[in-house]
């Protein structure tokens, strides 16, 4: 349960104002048909999340222990840069002719390679040396953040305090980041 728990807050703080939330405001702008949206966006990201995970757990058992959390420590700390570098928000989305799930599928599959939740979803899942719960609480918390943009498209983006929302962000990951990191001194 702690797996899943600190997955699904992790990977949910790392989305907020991250290119996934304006994609889904995107494709809802784009599509008007939030529940294909949707329901591609969870396969895509599912995929990404579980892909990462299962290298996640090869990692970390190549790895040694003493070494894991001063690791995890610093994915948070990176993060935490990471997290207030800007976005590019004008992601052209592209219509298929295999309809709206698979194109938003896709597109949230791609968007993710690479992203901060993947490094996430990969160390995270090394550490607790399980991938269920960490792709499922990393899905989840993707999708906290982009389905009510999904939603509410446009319509309040322009609204949200994006920027201080980051720095919020960046400072939760900078505090966690450290506490792992001295916590791991007491491994050595």
């Amino acid at each position: 349960m702690n797996a899943f728990l600190i997955s699904t807050l992790t990977v949910g703080i790392a989305e907020i104002g991250d290119r996934s939330l304006f994609l889904a405001i995107l494709l809802g702008i784009q599509y008007r048909r939030p529940w294909p949206v949707f329901w591609g966006m969870s396969a895509g990201l599912f995929v990404n999340q579980l892909l990462s995970a299962i290298l996640g757990v090869w990692l970390f058992s190549i790895i040694p222990a003493s070494w894991q959390a001063m690791l995890v420590g610093s994915v948070f700390l990176i993060m935490a840069v990471w997290v207030l570098v800007p976005e590019d928000e004008n992601v052209e989305i592209k219509s298929s002719a295999r309809g709206i799930f698979f194109s938003s599928a896709l597109a949230f599959f791609i968007l993710e390679m690479a992203d901060k939740t993947q490094i996430a979803v990969i160390t995270l899942a090394g550490y607790f040396e399980s991938v269920v719960p960490v792709v499922m609480g990393a899905t989840l918390g993707i999708l906290a953040v982009t389905t009510p943009a999904l939603w509410l498209g446009c319509k309040f983006s322009h609204r949200l305090p994006v920027k201080s929302i980051k720095v919020i962000a960046s400072v939760l990951f900078a505090v966690i980041g450290m506490w792992i990191i001295i916590d791991s001194f007491s491994s050595f």
